[in-house]
């Protein structure tokens, strides 16, 4: 499985992140969210932001399926883990993606 994600970065250019992984279905969610986590970084590596998948599940919730994924964070020295969130009841791949951005957007004040 590969995938790419698109995002806008702080200057409102677009910044693509790529990734390759398994086949099996919750593979290929961490593969589209380390897209995601790349594509953060690429748009915000001049602040010297990093961001990494370290898991992702997909779990059901109040009748719904929810998407978790949890990040390492870095940026100006300062390191953090954080959660993000989404409904993935419509699309999973893009809840992956959704959820990376639900995460870092709060550490880099962005959103």
């Amino acid at each position: 499985c590969q995938a790419v994600v698109e995002v806008a970065g702080p200057d409102a250019a677009p910044r693509r992140g790529c990734a390759e992984g398994g086949a099996a279905p919750l593979e290929m969610l961490r593969t589209v969210a380390r897209a995601a986590a790349d594509a953060v970084s690429a748009g915000h590596g001049s602040q010297g932001a990093v961001v990494r998948v370290r898991g992702i599940q997909q779990v059901e919730a109040f009748g719904q399926v929810v998407i978790i994924v949890s990040l390492a964070a870095t940026r100006a020295g300062k390191s953090q883990t954080l959660l993000g969130v989404c409904d993935g009841s419509r699309d999973l791949a893009r809840a992956a993606a959704l959820a990376v951005l639900n995460a870092a957007n709060r550490f880099l004040g962005v959103g």
